[in-house]
């Protein structure tokens, strides 16, 4: 991204309060993060996700879990794997939510944008899109005891953003190599939305837990579970493994929960055996691009009939048995 200097007036009571603000005692900076924030607030509940992940869940897919969740009565919404915050982009401002990932890597990066905006900000700003800085983070993420929670937040944004398909696993470094395609340019416009997500963040809690733990602590009648894990198969695609145990365990947690939930799978024998009902419904999907295996079809596992109405004016929610 070129840059342009610019000369303008702003008077010196205007240029503390920005610093006070941002946090931050350069003026450049402040003004900077001020025109940042100026970006978008235009649509001012708009969100969007920072950077690429394996199993974002693209907005047809999205509308329907908030779907689901507005019609289950449910308070509270709880994103058991929330990966790269995408329901929180789809849901309104005013839902109540608890997001947790069991990537410390992940949720911290949430916390230090939503705690130290400005700090965080103003460190990503100063990299070039570049194969050496990504790999020198990629290193220093083997080591996280030994930077700070700020460095390590910075590392892995840098790294997930620069992630070839979002394979954090085991990164390569993805280049631009088409002439419709600037990922230097893409970098540094992603940086635009991390202060509109550090102020949807500060109403959301932020957990680091294993799944197991969350279930049993948020076992409520009012309490909406979406479970978006990881899919049968793709399991070499995340970097904590999610074994067939891990699916026994949240199917047996999920079918006693005592409020709403909606799953999102990969239509699968296995799966169907763990979650088959006659309490159990099924939203499906056409194939999706988003994981490797094409020949699949996406699908929402609930267990409450919701209303849903298809584009031929067909009830398609149908039993899970």
């Amino acid at each position: 991204m070129s840059k342009q200097k610019v000369t303008f007036r702003i008077e010196e009571g205007e240029i503390e309060l920005l610093k006070e603000k941002f946090y931050t005692d350069n003026q450049s900076e402040a003004i900077r993060l001020a025109i940042m924030q100026s970006l978008v607030t235009e649509d001012s509940e708009k969100l969007k996700t920072l950077f690429p992940y394996i199993g974002k869940k693209p907005p047809r897919i999205g509308r329907e879990v908030v779907n689901a969740f507005e019609q289950s009565g449910c308070e509270i919404f709880v994103d058991l794997f929330c990966g790269s915050l995408a329901m929180l982009c789809y849901l309104s401002w005013d839902t109540k939510v608890m997001v947790n990932d069991i990537n410390g890597n992940l949720t911290n990066l949430y916390k230090v944008i939503r705690d130290s905006p400005s700090d965080f900000v103003s460190e990503v700003m100063k990299l070039p899109y570049s194969e050496v800085v990504f790999k020198r983070f990629k290193e220093d993420l083997k080591s996280i005891d030994n930077i700070s929670e700020l460095d390590r937040a910075v590392a892995y944004f840098y790294v997930s953003f620069g992630a070839y398909r979002g394979r954090i696993d085991n990164p390569l470094f993805h280049i631009s190599t088409t002439a419709n395609t600037n990922r230097a340019e893409d970098y540094h416009k992603s940086i635009q939305w991390i202060l509109q997500l550090s102020k949807r963040l500060q109403s959301v809690e932020i957990l680091n837990r294993d799944f197991r733990k969350v279930l049993k602590s948020y076992n409520a009648e009012d309490v909406f579970i979406y479970a978006d894990c990881p899919y049968l198969g793709t399991e070499d695609y995340y970097e904590n493994v999610f074994s067939m145990e891990d699916h026994k365990d949240l199917a047996d947690m999920l079918k006693s929960h005592k409020g709403k939930f909606v799953l999102s799978s990969k239509a699968k024998k296995e799966l169907r055996k763990l979650y088959r009902s006659n309490n159990h419904y099924i939203l499906n999907f056409e194939a999706t691009y988003r994981l490797p295996d094409k020949r699949h079809r996406e699908q929402l596992i609930m267990n409450f009939k919701m209303i849903h109405v298809n584009k031929y004016e067909e009830d398609d929610i149908k039993p899970y048995r």
